[in-house]
């Protein structure tokens, strides 16, 4: 397997300043969808491109509220989403009912994050929805870019708090949890498993059960590290910082691959060039190896989409009006019958097959072994941690080797 190729500290954070969507929805692609260029990504973010597999029949059941098909009749909403089969979904159960229910044309974009903040600038605002990894919310909410949710229309009774924000709304629950292959004999109970790895010999390289591969990322990888040295989920944040790198160096040398694409990880599970992995769990279904590769959701790390209205949307009242419907119940559960991302609305488990919501990230019995990724940390330190991580990567392991290393070389 080819290592990851290193992507230059300078491209990386610039691209981050630019305020690049790096999550699990956003899509690699050129073209923004509205003649402008997209804007280039620090990191591939491919989608494969498949069809959402239905797990059960479409729950038909009537939305609350929705059965005016007059009621935005001769309005157009523009929504920005980032394609591939997320999108395809987010068709099917958000924006074709939500046009039948209330009469709106429905027109999608290419989503784009610089793209979002110049017609915001220009105050040129074509967009009324974003799709977008909630890591950003905070930060283009702090830039004056957007429109606060009114939760006088977005019902937030039945969603989960973590996801009801100021200016953003989730869409949809994902987790990056530990990857192995099916019938191994050294399946992990926790991340202290994961960095449990036998010593290397000089030149010696990891392979099969002992290699391992890490998302190039400090969000995550970071939180990952400091539960391997015993750090309690609860007492995450604000990170320990010395001790999660600390921890990574134990682990580096056994490293086979930083991934940056999400398929990485899981095919280096899935063929056995590696023992355990972190990896998006989704995509453990988009490569359809589930029956090949086995999670933990011990100690996974829980994160979001949102919906987002720029400030200056020129269709605002239907905006809120469009978010409220996708977080009711019943387009909530569409959703996930369609692709394993977890609802945001607790009634949305009740309406779909029991052996469906067990594998979803925020099922009760899943949601409660993981930590919620820190949106306000991450926002206010993923630029600087990003730089951090960087240079730790590419500096030499004998340079940043710990303590404990040390007093063996002696």
């Amino acid at each position: 397997m080819k290592l990851a190729r290193r992507l230059s500290r300078r491209t990386l954070l610039g691209a981050m300043a630019g305020g690049v969507a790096v999550g699990v929805a956003a899509c690699g692609g050129d073209d923004s969808g509205n003649g402008a260029k997209a804007t280039e990504t620090p990191e591939p973010t491919e989608t494969p491109q498949l069809t959402p597999t239905p797990t059960q029949d479409v729950i038909a059941s009537p939305v609350a509220g929705y059965s005016d098909p007059t009621k935005w009749q001769g309005r157009t909403l523009t929504i920005a989403a980032w394609g591939g089969d997320y999108q395809d979904a987010q068709e099917e159960a958000f924006f074709d009912p939500f046009a039948e229910a209330t009469g709106v044309k429905i027109q999608i974009k290419r989503a784009d994050l610089g793209e979002l903040r110049s017609q915001v600038e220009d105050e040129s605002v074509a967009w009324d929805v974003v799709s977008v990894p909630m890591e950003e919310v905070l930060g283009l909410a702090h830039g004056n870019y957007l429109e606060p949710i009114d939760y006088q229309v977005v019902d937030r009774t039945a969603l989960f708090d973590e996801i009801a924000l100021q200016y953003g709304t989730g869409a949809a629950f994902f987790s990056t949890v530990m990857a192995y292959p099916l019938g191994t004999t050294q399946a992990p109970a926790d991340w202290s498993d994961f960095w449990d790895v036998p010593p290397l010999a000089p030149d010696e390289k990891p392979e099969g059960l002992t290699a391992r591969s890490l998302r190039r990322s400090p969000v995550g990888t970071l939180e990952f590290a400091l539960l391997a040295d015993g750090v309690q989920p609860d007492a995450l944040y604000p990170l320990d910082v010395e001790r999660a790198f600390a921890s990574l160096d134990r682990i580096r040398d056994h490293v086979l691959v930083w991934w940056q694409e999400g398929k990485e990880s899981i095919q280096l599970v899935a063929s056995g060039e590696a023992g355990m992995a972190s990896a998006w769990y989704a995509r453990i279904w988009q490569l359809d190896l589930v029956d090949t590769v086995r999670v933990q959701w011990f100690g996974g790390m829980l994160s979001a989409d949102a919906w987002i209205v720029p400030r200056g949307a020129p269709n605002a009242d239907i905006a809120m009006d469009f978010i409220n419907y996708a977080t009711r119940a019943v387009p909530s559960a569409n959703f996930a019958r369609l692709v394993p991302y977890g609802p945001v609305n607790k009634d949305s488990f009740a309406l779909l097959r029991a052996d469906r919501a067990a594998v979803l990230p925020s099922a009760a019995a899943n949601k409660a072994v993981q930590f919620v990724q820190n949106w306000n940390y991450w926002a206010d330190n993923r630029v600087t941690l990003t730089e951090r991580f960087e240079d730790w990567l590419q500096t030499a392991p004998e340079e940043t080797a710990s303590p404990a290393a040390d007093e063996a070389a002696d």
